[in-house]
């Protein structure tokens, strides 16, 4: 279910970044292969080495979920990917999470709970529950997604949903109906096994699966009054690194600052490391009025500023920067140098605009 640091440091100190809690990217890892070697080779491929050895407590960027999911799809080549890895869930396996569902008393409530906390397993995700006439529509929604991967991911955290239910209520229990934004597939093997007999309907307005209204008040045989209340305190006393309000994309900054010391930053290379296509890096920088090279350029100006580096040489702050030649930096600070004169001279040409009108 939708997936600190520093960027070569996964597992550091989480601050305003789309998370996810370990137990997520490692539930995906295992339920997509067939052995602990596998699994891990799998991880490494995906760049996350110590994902299936790291703590419960430790969370992981969003990004890295997005890159294991692609890892997982070059592996399998199987487009139905994340319905067979859903198909792996045990209960217990999303910590937390699974017995604040599992322990409430009705079927309404444990879904109530997993939308107020799925932040404990994703602060990207977001798990809705809206009543209308006789049913009810369960829609799962990311912060921050990649195109290529949405249907994937959205495919395997709603059948996660309903296999949660059915342990809860000891049933085979299956949705009216399961929509998808993403166009249908061409095989539709999985969704029987996932969803039952439900309709199941593509190139929807959202991700969803649909109930019957009088299934809200269906007793969970899992029901526990007091170990719910153990939990639901543990769980508030969780504390989730809030999604970054800052930036044109968050994470971004991060994998500029991973590329300078190799000299040549790119758009390729950032998208790669959170987990987008290059063109959904482009659009995204574009829909928040800003492009590559000005974002990369505002962090070699922010960089440039560190007083750690005054003392170096020319050539060896050019390269901490990215740049290949220190011709490159002292064109880049004289335009900083500009830049700066400019906005330190706007308030006195707002005044005197202010003294002629």
């Amino acid at each position: 279910m939708p997936p600190t640091a520093t960027p070569t440091d996964p597992y550091g100190p989480a601050a305003d970044r789309l998370t996810e809690c370990v137990v997520v990217p490692r539930f995906i890892a295992t339920a997509a292969t067939f052995s602990p070697r596998e699994a891990q080779q799998l991880v490494q491929a995906a760049g996350l080495p110590t994902v299936l050895r790291a703590p419960e407590t430790a969370r992981t960027p969003s990004a890295n979920t997005y890159r294991l999911w692609g890892a997982v799809l070059a592996r399998t080549e199987r487009p139905d990917a994340g319905l067979l890895a859903a198909a792996g869930y045990r209960p217990g396996q999303l910590d937390l999470f699974d017995y604040l569902l599992s322990t409430a008393p009705t079927l309404g409530e444990g879904l109530a709970k997993a939308g107020s906390f799925i932040h404990l397993v994703s602060s990207n995700s977001v798990l809705t529950s809206t009543v209308s006439d006789d049913e009810v529509s369960v829609e799962y929604a990311v912060h921050r997604g990649d195109d290529e991967l949405r249907g994937v991911v959205a495919e395997f955290a709603l059948a996660v949903v309903v296999a949660q239910l059915r342990h809860a209520t000891g049933s085979a229990l299956a949705p009216l109906r399961v929509s998808f934004t993403h166009r249908p597939p061409r095989g539709h093997g999985g969704y029987a096994a996932a969803f039952g007999g439900a309709t199941v309907d593509f190139g929807a307005p959202a991700d969803s699966i649909t109930l019957h209204r009088s299934e809200l008040d269906r007793p969970l045989v899992t029901a526990d009054p007091a170990l719910a209340a153990i939990i639901a305190r543990t769980a508030g006393a969780v504390r989730v690194p809030r999604p970054d309000a800052g930036g044109a994309v968050p994470g971004l900054r991060e994998a500029i600052i991973a590329q300078l010391p190799d000299g040549r930053p790119s758009l390729s290379d950032a998208a790669r490391r959170l987990a987008v296509s290059p063109r959904t890096l482009q659009r995204r920088l574009g829909e928040s009025g800003t492009t590559w090279r000005a974002e990369l350029d505002a962090v070699r100006q922010e960089r440039s500023a560190d007083p750690r580096h005054a003392g170096s040489g020319s050539a060896q702050r050019a390269a901490r920067l990215g740049f290949a030649e220190s011709r490159s930096l002292r064109r880049a600070m004289n335009r900083w140098d500009a830049r700066e004169q400019q906005r330190a001279q706007e308030p006195r040409r707002a005044r005197e605009k202010e003294r002629h009108e």
